[in-house]
Formats: structure tokens, sequence, C-alpha cells
């Protein structure tokens, strides 16, 4: 009854026209409740999944060391490599790394394991620490 109520002033008191409007509002719920989706950004969920902790002494300086340094040894010789010899350096551009990483872009060679991107990956999202 209280639907009717609430329908009767809007469409008339006409039972069909009720039934058809009532039928109508239903499916168009339906379908737009089936339509929504829900996103997770996928770095949110990637940012909880770094288990244990990545050091950047530990972790993340020999990986650089090792594969970097060709290019972003901080002598002038490639003026726009960034210098990675310290961590200043590499926390100032540390989304980049993570970037140029993740898309194999770099190191030019492509020697890094997809272990190695991870653990860029996590050191970036946990805030590129100095630990």
């Amino acid at each position: 009854m209280g639907y009717r109520f609430i329908i009767l002033p809007l469409v008339g008191t006409n039972s069909d026209t009720i039934r058809k409007v009532g039928l109508s509002g239903i499916a168009l719920f339906v379908s737009l409740l089936m339509s929504c989706e829900y996103y997770v950004e996928n770095e949110d969920l990637q940012g909880d999944l770094c288990n244990p902790v990545v050091s950047y002494s530990v972790d993340i300086a020999p990986l650089i060391a090792n594969n970097c340094m060709p290019c972003h040894n901080g002598d002038g010789s490639i003026p726009e490599a960034p210098n990675l010899t310290i961590y200043e350096s590499v926390a100032s551009v540390s989304g980049l790394i993570k970037e140029v990483t993740q898309s194999r872009r770099m190191p030019i060679d492509g020697t890094i394991t997809d272990a190695e991107i991870e653990a860029i990956r996590c050191w970036v999202d946990i805030g590129a620490l100095n630990n």
C-alpha cells in the first residue's frame, strides 16, 4: 500500500500504469546495479604484498651498483643520465626508476630479473626508505 501511495501522485490512479512504472523502475535499478564495477588500484594492493620489507642498503643499492653504474655513475659522460651513486639521488628519481624498470626500458642491456624489478617496485611503494 505504501508503494501505491508514493506512485499515485506521480503517475495517476491507473493500476496498469503503476504496475508498468514499478516494473520499469525495478528493471532500471537492477541494470544499474549490474553495471557498477568496483575498481581497486593495483598499486594499493601490491603495496601490501611487499613482505619482507625491501631494504635500500641490502637490496636496492647493490642492484643499482651492479646494473646501472655504466651510465649512471655521476661522471657526466652521459648528461641526461641521473647520478645514482648516492641514496639522495636515487630517492629523488625513485618513481622514474620504478617506471623504467617495470617497462624494461632500463637497464639498457635488460639484465635484471623479475624478482629484482619487484624489489624496486616494493621499495618505491613503501616510500623509498633509506633503510
